[in-house]
């Protein structure tokens, strides 16, 4: 998908649903959030759907290691502070922060923030210097766009921008 996506957690999210959560771009999360890789736990191992690909890069290797060794459910707190979760709210706020968030992002620079999670998902596979090269090749490309062009006079105005996603 070519659009950031937004989890929004509360309760529990196990199996297929941390999975989910886990290749969201973005997980807003309330106190009484968990999240389980319960593979192990029925028998199969715990890299299934990525889980070994993804886990140790938003988490670390030991952290991802344990939750999917053992099936355990990663609590909220746990998650906040380990990067999981970009945030913790109130469960009634949890619908609007995500909203809000997602409102945020879409007055960006939409074409420039899909670039972005392009490279995200790309530069996991590459060195520093292959990533450099595909940033700065990233960058010319949207430098081309009349977003770019908006924001520069924007900036030099002192004005906000207004993107429009070309």
């Amino acid at each position: 998908c070519g659009k950031p996506v937004i989890s929004a957690i509360d309760g529990i999210a196990a199996g297929a649903g941390a999975i989910i959560a886990m290749a969201s771009d973005l997980r807003i999360a309330t106190p009484d959030a968990k999240t389980a890789f319960l593979f192990n736990r029925v028998g199969l191992a715990g890299c299934d759907m990525g889980a070994c690909a993804m886990l140790p890069r938003i988490i670390g290797q030991g952290r991802a290691a344990e939750l999917l060794y053992t099936g355990r459910a990663l609590t909220a707190e746990e998650g906040e502070r380990w990067g999981f979760y970009n945030r913790l709210v109130p469960a009634a706020e949890l619908e609007q922060t995500a909203l809000d968030l997602a409102a945020r992002i879409v007055s960006g620079p939409t074409f420039a923030n899909g670039i972005t999670k392009t490279q995200l998902n790309q530069e996991w596979s590459m060195g520093l210097e292959q990533a450099i090269e595909a940033e700065a090749q990233a960058q010319a490309i949207c430098m081309q766009t009349k977003d770019f062009e908006r924001a520069y006079r924007a900036f030099v105005a002192k004005e906000k921008p207004v993107f429009e996603g070309d």
